[in-house]
């Protein structure tokens, strides 16, 4: 779903769980991140696996910042300032 809402428009945010079926968060951020550049994604995982998808992304130069779920409100407004 989201990979088709991008064909119709270019979104600046991108916020997806890590661990979903079919697709990683991780693999969907790489994949905006290819086709859009300037799209920022955030990620939230509730998950320790998450630390080995990221750091084989990081190996890939891709960073991605992580908020670990339950995700407070506060934390997540401060995130989406930067």
């Amino acid at each position: 779903m989201a990979i088709a809402a991008r064909a119709a428009r270019l979104p600046a945010l991108l916020i997806t769980d890590v661990m979903m079926p079919g697709m990683t968060g991780v693999e969907l951020a790489i994949y905006f991140r290819q086709a859009h550049p300037e799209c920022k994604s955030l990620l939230l995982s509730g998950q320790a696996a998450t630390v080995d998808l990221l750091e084989d992304a990081g190996a890939q130069g891709y960073d991605f910042d992580l908020l670990p779920k339950p995700v407070h409100p506060a934390d997540l407004l401060a995130k989406l300032r930067y």
